[in-house]
């Protein structure tokens, strides 16, 4: 099992220069990310890759599976291995491999702008598997650049499978989506919405209909299922739930 876990932090060979004091730091970020979790209620947790265990981990229970905060922190990285699908773990180790290596190709600087997601499925208390949808960016880096604390999030995937690997750098007019056939990142342009379009989801959001976005618009509803297709292009959606959530996702709205 150990050695099953440890391929979560390949390829990071490095001994990470990090002393007792500097958690100090770290009790910061412990204090920030539970003030987060109750002031949103977002289920979110902090990977230490130091001591590579988890440093903290809220108590909203879609990440929790059935356990308690106290026990996931416990388990670690033992506890994917418990409530994660076995084909989906070796995704999740091909994901943090190609993750590391673009990640360290960049500065310091861009690390700390950089954020990585993707979706895999949990097995929740009650023995169902739901796609969620997991962002981890860096809080912390070594004097080395390696990443040494990590905030993660996690919610509800509005995909219908598991990958969908994206990578952002909020420094960069572009972003990176991940080939699992090519085992290779592409570069894209970042997706810019029109005013039009970005007015269209907000009122998506607040459950209007296409007739309703129209009045409130001032255009008729083929007018708005012409922007919606228009819409769906752009982000690979396939409907306008699965379209709101990857907006979001993206920090599109």
């Amino acid at each position: 099992m150990q050695e099953d876990i440890l391929r979560f932090f390949r390829p990071i060979n490095h001994s990470f220069d990090v002393k007792e004091d500097d958690y100090v730091q770290a009790k910061v970020c412990i204090s920030m990310a539970d003030a987060m979790a109750r002031n949103t209620n977002s289920s979110l947790y902090i990977i230490d890759y130091n001591q590579k265990n988890f440093l903290y981990v809220s108590p909203n229970p879609l990440f929790l599976c059935g356990y308690t905060p106290e026990e996931v922190r416990g388990k670690g990285y033992g506890f994917y291995f418990e409530v994660v699908p076995a084909e989906e773990i070796r995704m999740l180790f091909e994901i943090n491999e190609a993750g590391f290596y673009l990640f360290g190709r960049h500065s310091s600087e861009e690390k700390y702008g950089m954020t990585i997601e993707y979706d895999f499925h949990i097995k929740a208390c009650d023995g169902r598997f739901r796609l969620i949808h997991h962002k981890l960016t860096p809080v912390l880096l070594d004097k080395d650049g390696y990443m040494w604390l990590a905030l993660c999030t996690v919610s509800l995937s509005p995909a219908s499978v598991p990958g969908n690997v994206l990578m952002t750098c909020k420094h960069r007019p572009v972003h990176w989506a991940y080939s699992f056939e090519g085992q290779r990142w592409k570069e894209l342009p970042n997706i810019v919405l029109t005013d039009r379009e970005t007015d269209i989801l907000q009122l998506s959001v607040k459950g209007f209909s296409n007739t309703e976005i129209g009045e409130a618009l001032f255009v008729d509803a083929n007018t708005v299922k012409f922007h919606k297709k228009k819409l769906f292009q752009k982000l690979h959606a396939k409907n306008i739930t699965e379209a709101i959530g990857i907006a979001s996702n993206l920090r599109l709205i």
